[in-house]
């Protein structure tokens, strides 16, 4: 080799070496890592709720909704998402929000087919939003636009770790507790109601419920025929739907969603999101008495119990996130479009929905008229609403009223303290101390657990000049006051209240952000995470120190007639608050950070409150454990044994949709106060409507309830000529009384139970075939 070629050689490798480290520098490694540090948060939340779902339902049903979910709702619901939306925030929004537009659209067209027949293909909606954007250059370039704000890989790890918390909270306790329909001695009545409702979703034009046949069910009930489609798309039992797994994409599409409402408000906050799924999901409400438990309005409370309030509460959420982005002037035409199309889906998922939307507007009309302007948009907007809202209340809700009234006060003397405080009045009125303090307590308890609430308060004359700050605060103003001024059977006035909680939390949240934003401080985060963990412990140690030194009320009342014990555990706990305050600040000032004394104090105090509405859930979580159930009693809400459950699916699968069933089966439960009637699960199962099952829920009943008063769980049948044609069949079966069951009621199947009553079996063995027999169900067919 010569000196020359030896030189070059040289040369070379030194243009070699100095050349590759300045390439691989400019290989994206540290954007690289940050995606597989965010991907790990996804897959690890994406386990966990593999893992929940699998307690109770198979890996084929779990496959089939998860695939249905992916191709059939969120990727057309997302590409329909981005061509509406001019901006790409980040993907946690873009799929929770294109989620909930696939479950929009899902339900408009089932509405819309179902007419027709045609409910067994309205998951077909979505292959030409695919195929459309996939041949459309322009939309498909649209739809492939990179995200303009990314989460950081910790925020990525804080959703996902809040988003785990109502998900594990409910998820773990549904899987520890015996499988739906399989042990008599667990059952919740409402939740057959709601299976009821889907089965008839799935054949029926209108919705009816299909336990009292005949009886049209004017009702929020878009989510049972969203549940019906799902059903007929991915061929999953409602049983596993609506007890299982069906709930759960809906409750992290809608949780997640949360946290993009936050971020609209308070923009480029790491943890304020976050804090605020925490405090939607599983907090939200301070409770300082350990003997007795405050109304909880976290979402773990109802959302798994009232399958309604789970799409409602998404889809306001949704709603108020478009509704802020429209009244900023940072939208589109298409937007425009889409923010009614969900509008028309939220009107009859939840009938609370539009109408605070509507108040969210008029209070930003109402301001802006203050202020001297006149806000065309919100009134335009509002004025829309109101026509569909108009429109749901005949086409939905059969222009009644299920029983919903202007009552003010009279929730705080159904839920809270008041059966503990209250005195008996004289001509069976309301004891109106009582009602103060059980309407002081509740409304502490919520006040402390949402304490970012007080900064809204404080700094009004800031957020008075953004009409999507109005917007959310007079959502958040009408869910409370149609939780204190209304009434209606079963406290459902509650979910108005319930209804907000989504956007309080988000307001809460941006409260404290707004606290730590002042003090700019880049290590501010450490201060929020303590002062949390704080108000977790300052709650703990409240409630130890009333433990151990109980009065001698039970719990509250005295023999003699005295109350005790009433204010002691609250200045306990707002103490200990003030002393997580005050620590944090002093070391937050030793170690030399920023910000006024006064306001790292305020912005702690806030933080531990809001973290001591964290307290009560996470040590439930952490007790979690299977429990052996009693012995049955005339106490339990009964449902049905396993071999009366296999009695029912044996007419779902041996009967045609059209064929009518007669039941003895009226009561979920009997003793002294008479009969519960809500006695839905024979319907439920069967998917086949019934002559008379139970009558509870109904809206004859819910008229009933309001004209009398009377607990709409104890009202008897009111066509008792048409209950005793029935009765009679099973009681004293003839010939003539079951051609009557036959000719006049066009019943063809009888469901026997013998311990509802007496069962002449003897006799209708001869009148009738038996086609199912076992020691607790027998099921004939009429000749």
């Amino acid at each position: 080799m010569t000196n020359d070629t030896a030189s070059s050689l040289a040369t070379a490798e030194r243009e070699v070496s100095r050349t590759v480290p300045s390439l691989l520098g400019l290989l994206p490694w540290r954007a690289v890592g940050a995606g597989a540090v965010k991907a790990a948060a996804g897959i690890a939340l994406a386990w966990l709720t593999i893992w929940l779902m699998a307690g109770h339902s198979s890996s084929h049903d779990i496959v089939a909704l998860l695939r249905f979910w992916v191709f059939g709702i969120t990727l057309p619901g997302t590409l329909l998402w981005r061509l509406a939306s001019p901006f790409r925030h980040n993907l946690i929004e873009d799929f929770a929000a294109g989620s909930l537009v696939g479950v929009s659209l899902l339900i408009l067209v089932y509405l819309g087919v179902a007419p027709l027949g045609g409910q067994r293909w309205a998951w077909l909606w979505a292959a030409p939003v695919i195929i459309l954007v996939t041949v459309v250059p322009s939309w498909r370039r649209r739809c492939l636009q990179r995200v303009e704000r990314p989460v950081s890989p910790l925020t990525a790890w804080l959703v996902a770790t809040t988003l785990a918390l109502p998900l594990y909270a409910i998820g773990r306790y549904r899987v520890l507790a015996p499988a739906p329909y399989t042990d008599a001695r667990s059952h919740v009545p409402d939740m057959a109601f709601h299976q009821a409702l889907a089965a008839s979703a799935k054949y029926d034009v209108p919705l009816q419920a299909p336990y009292v046949n005949g009886e049209r069910m004017d009702y929020h009930y878009f989510w049972h025929q969203f549940t019906a489609a799902t059903s007929w798309a991915t061929g999953v039992d409602l049983t596993d739907l609506i007890y299982n797994i069906g709930w759960i994409p809906l409750l992290l599409a809608g949780c997640a969603l949360i946290y993009a409402l936050t971020d609209r408000i308070a923009p480029g906050s790491r943890w304020a999101g976050p804090l605020a799924i925490a405090v939607a999901g599983i907090a939200g409400t301070v409770d300082a008495y350990p003997a007795v438990r405050l109304p909880a309005e976290s979402l773990i409370s109802y959302y798994w119990g009232s399958p309604t309030q789970n799409l409602g509460g998404a889809l306001i959420t949704l709603l108020a996130l478009i509704g802020v982005d429209l009244l900023r002037g940072r939208s589109g035409p298409a937007t425009w479009v889409l923010f009614v199309v969900i509008a028309a889906a939220a009107s009859g998922s939840k009938a609370t929905v539009l109408p605070m939307i509507i108040c969210g507007l008029g209070l930003v009309v109402f301001i802006r008229l203050l202020y001297g302007r006149f806000a065309k948009g919100a009134l335009l907007i509002a004025i829309v609403l109101g026509g569909i809202f108009v429109a749901a209340i005949f086409v939905v809700f059969g222009n009644k009223s299920s029983g919903l009234a202007v009552r003010p006060w009279v929730t705080f003397a159904k839920v809270g303290l008041y059966p503990l405080v209250a005195k008996p009045v004289d001509g069976g009125g309301f004891d109106h101390a009582a009602m103060w303090i059980g309407g002081i307590t509740l409304c502490l308890g919520l006040l402390l657990g949402s304490a970012g609430l007080l900064v809204l308060l404080g700094t009004a004359a800031r957020w008075f000049r953004d009409p999507g700050m109005i917007f959310l605060v007079g959502i958040a103003i009408a869910g409370f006051g149609g939780l204190v001024l209304t009434d209606q059977p079963g406290t459902s006035q509650l979910y108005f209240h319930r209804t907000a909680v989504p956007i309080i939390a988000a307001l809460a949240a941006a409260g404290a952000w707004m606290l730590v934003f002042w003090f700019a401080d880049r290590r501010s985060g450490v201060l929020v995470f303590v002062s949390l963990l704080g108000g977790i412990g300052a709650t703990a140690a409240a409630r130890a120190i009333v433990k151990a030194h109980p009065g001698d009320g039970k719990p509250f009342r005295t023999p003699d007639g005295r109350l005790t014990g009433l204010i002691a555990p609250w200045v306990w706990t707002i103490t200990f608050l003030l002393a997580v305050a005050i620590l944090v600040t002093v070391l937050w000032k030793v170690a030399k950070r920023r910000g006024r004394p006064t306001r790292v104090a305020t912005a702690s105090f806030v933080l531990a409150g809001m973290g001591a509405g964290l307290f009560l859930p996470l040590q439930a979580m952490a007790s979690y454990h299977r429990t052996d159930l009693p012995p049955l009693s005339d106490d339990f809400k009964l449902g049905p044994s396993a071999t009366q459950t296999t009695a029912a699916l044996w007419l779902r699968d041996h009967t045609a949709p059209g064929e009518l069933i007669a039941t003895n089966a009226h009561c979920t439960m009997k003793n002294t106060t008479g009969c519960d009637s809500r006695h839905f699960w024979i319907a439920a199962l069967s998917e086949r409507h019934v002559l008379v099952e139970g009558w509870g829920y109904t809206n004859t009943i819910n008229e009933l309830v309001a004209d009398t008063g009377m607990s709409p769980n104890g009202l008897p049948f009111w066509d008792q000529q048409k209950l005793e044609d029935n009765d009679r069949a099973f009681i004293t079966p003839t010939r003539d009384n079951l051609r009557l069951l036959k000719v006049k009621y066009g019943v063809r199947w009888l469901y026997a139970d013998p311990a509802q009553t007496v069962v002449e079996t003897a006799k209708l063995d001869t009148l009738a075939t038996l086609r199912f027999k076992a020691s607790d169900a027998l099921i004939y067919e009429l000749p």
